[in-house]
């Protein structure tokens, strides 16, 4: 890294203007371009890393709804079948009154 000192002695004048300010550029912001460009790389990894714990839990959340839903359907149908067998018996013991009388 060339230090202020040697930009200031001359020591670089036989290079361009543009690459003089670079330099300077360099000496003023570097450090704080490096370090802002390191936690943004952190923050990025953090992100990725929430995202894909956050795209296992809706998976495991859209499973556990889908089983819900199938355990849902299950018992009402057995509970329309009881009840139908419920209606039916009730059909029979009518008749079976009606008929006695």
């Amino acid at each position: 890294m060339t230090s202020f000192a040697d930009l200031a002695g001359g020591a670089e004048r036989s290079q361009s203007p543009d690459d003089q300010m670079e330099k300077i550029r360099e000496l003023l912001v570097g450090e704080i371009v490096r370090q802002t460009e390191a936690r943004i790389a952190s923050l990025e990894a953090r992100i990725k890393e929430l995202e894909g714990e956050l795209g296992r839990r809706l998976d495991a959340l859209a499973a556990r709804i889908e089983t819900l839903g199938s355990e849902t359907a299950a018992e009402r149908q057995s509970a329309f079948e009881e009840l139908s067998r419920g209606v039916a018996d009730l059909g029979k013991r009518i008749r079976n009154l009606s008929q006695s009388k």
